[in-house]
């Protein structure tokens, strides 16, 4: 499991499943917030052009920039 630090607070990870993929972002190194997707809506959404990915706690958004997700709350 690769970690990548999204800024000095936050950091994200994906856990590979045989269907659906576990997308973690930590705080300082704590489980934050937690999404299981689809492993197919997830490549659709890799190959999409812009968009939101989840509407729900846990949002991913794609734009020509980039991804970004930002964390209620957090």
């Amino acid at each position: 499991m690769a970690m990548s630090a999204l800024n000095r607070e936050f950091s994200f990870t994906i856990e590979p499943g045989q269907k659906r993929a576990r997308l973690i972002i930590y705080k300082h190194g704590v489980e934050n917030v937690c999404r299981k997707k689809n492993v197919d809506k997830l490549q659709q959404f890799l190959k999409s052009g812009e968009g939101p990915l989840i509407k729900d706690h846990l949002r991913f958004h794609k734009n020509a920039l980039g991804i970004s997700a930002p964390v209620k709350g957090g």
